[in-house]
């Protein structure tokens, strides 16, 4: 059975919310709705399937989308409001969003806590950050993080020990 981009965005689709969630911010997620990014990130990736040289790179492929979508996105909405901040607005709603596998109090729940996480995110310093998001997100090895940050193996795995501890610490777990 060939794997096609619909199965593959299906099987990472709660990865790549994940990823796409934390790498907003808060400041960003008033203004835009994760899964309309998401969406857009199944899109590109329906369109650029054919780019992918080995399917069982599929989910590694679809978080480097999701990540270059908010990046992107993250770029022109700081260019927007480095020119004019006046022009900015937050939408605040309390509308719920739909998820076909889950009623509205899963839902919520799954919110709330996501917006913990992101929140004890940000009071960790960038490399516990980077990290933890690096490893336990998007699925890298310490090897490739590692590459990233200039650092070896070990340093990595002593640096996300760290800060894996400090996240508990913040989430009072």
């Amino acid at each position: 059975m060939t794997l096609t981009p619909e199965v593959a965005f299906e099987q990472h689709r709660e990865r790549l919310l994940s990823v796409i969630y934390l790498r907003m911010g808060p400041n960003l997620r008033v203004r835009m709705d994760p899964e309309d990014v998401l969406q857009e990130v199944a899109i590109e990736a329906v369109h650029s399937w054919q780019t992918l040289s080995d399917p069982q790179n599929a989910g590694a492929w679809l978080v480097t989308l999701a990540r270059r979508k908010v990046a992107r996105i993250l770029r022109d909405q700081l260019g927007v409001a480095a020119r004019d901040p006046r022009r900015e607005h937050a939408i605040k709603t309390d509308l719920p969003m739909p998820d076909r596998r889950s009623g509205p109090v899963t839902h919520a729940d799954r919110k709330d806590r996501l917006e913990l996480l992101a929140q004890a995110l940000e009071r960790l310093s960038d490399d516990h950050r980077e990290v933890v998001l690096l490893m336990k997100i998007e699925g890298l090895s310490a090897k490739e993080i590692g590459e990233r940050m200039g650092r070896s193996e070990n340093a990595i795995h002593l640096l996300l020990s760290r800060a894996l501890k400090r996240l508990a610490e913040e989430l009072k777990l």
